[in-house]
């Protein structure tokens, strides 16, 4: 599944190709993957594009022209209310954008799960949505069906289960490390490796960052949060920022098959410290890298680097 970084990236990407561009169809392949009435998000144009924790969100406008094509099939819409789309690419999701005519077209941007077939024709076998606009597509891609768009009122968004429990966004300032203490003692006997990848912790952080984190602070991601003290706790907040910001700069996780809004595979494992490092000397002891199973997930450190 993307972590924060890898969809940080796609939404910088979609910014620069759908913001203004105006809704006119959307075809549903797959009834599982589209939440809602697409009917309510047709017509109306994309405002902004933004991101809380590993969500895509887009706000779209208000559209009378919808509004009309609801009561004339004998649905309610006053055409006032503006709407988001939400979108989670779980573990095999993948957005196309295609320009078919005028000034894009020919170019296409992917954002998500690669496949050998996303430079091919569009739609494909794996072709879920579909977004219409004047002169592009965007099409929602998954091979294994867990991904999700949903059509939602943008007063309500907050409220949307996949939204209201997830914990403070790593890259906001609200986000102290007072505040990832306060969080994190929730779980007290828990290692802080995995306390950290719980949402409701903080947001976004997946296996590899949280991997990363834990060794830009020098703990052992087996250390249980209870023992933990405030320099580590002060040193596990500026890790995870670290660790995000790294993943950002440097286009995301190959590992976890992402590529981003222009096709490219990212390279932050070529800078990772620890991750999927095991059997290779430490970058700073030289140490070799361990691996073990902590939660159910791959789990890499340096035994010097990261005492027990």
């Amino acid at each position: 599944m993307p972590e924060l970084p890898e969809v940080e990236i796609i939404k910088l990407g979609l910014e620069k190709k759908i913001i203004g561009l105006k809704i006119q169809n959307i075809q549903v392949l797959s009834p599982k993957s589209f939440i809602g009435d697409s009917d309510l998000a047709e017509g109306r144009k994309v405002l902004k594009v933004w991101r809380k924790a590993k969500i895509l969100g887009v706000d779209l406008s208000t559209s009378f022209w919808g509004a009309k094509r609801l009561q004339n099939q004998g649905k309610e819409d006053s055409g006032q209310a503006r709407m988001t789309l939400l979108i989670h690419l779980k573990m095999s999701g993948q957005l196309v954008w295609k320009g078919e005519s005028g000034k894009g077209k020919g170019e296409r941007f992917i954002g998500g799960h690669p496949t050998e077939d996303m430079l091919g024709k569009m739609p494909n076998s794996h072709t879920r949505v579909i977004f219409t606009f004047e002169t592009s597509h965007l099409y929602f891609n998954d091979q294994r069906k867990f991904g999700w768009i949903k059509v939602v009122d943008r007063l309500q968004v907050t409220g949307d289960r996949s939204i209201k429990n997830l914990g403070p966004e790593p890259l906001e300032k609200k986000f102290t490390w007072q505040v990832l203490k306060q969080n994190l003692l929730r779980h007290k006997g828990m290692p802080v490796k995995v306390a950290i990848m719980d949402q409701a912790i903080v947001s976004g952080v997946g296996n590899i960052y949280a991997n990363e984190a834990c060794f830009d602070a020098k703990i052992d991601p087996r250390t249980k949060v209870g023992s933990m003290s405030d320099g580590q706790f002060k040193r596990l907040h500026e890790g995870i920022i670290k660790s995000l910001q790294a993943g950002i700069k440097y286009g995301g996780s190959t590992r976890v098959h992402f590529v981003d809004a222009e096709g490219h595979k990212g390279y932050f494992l070529d800078y990772a410290f620890v991750y999927w490092r095991d059997k290779h000397p430490c970058k700073v002891c030289g140490t070799e890298i361990k691996k073990i199973s902590l939660g159910g997930r791959g789990t890499y450190l340096c035994p010097v680097c990261q005492p027990a």
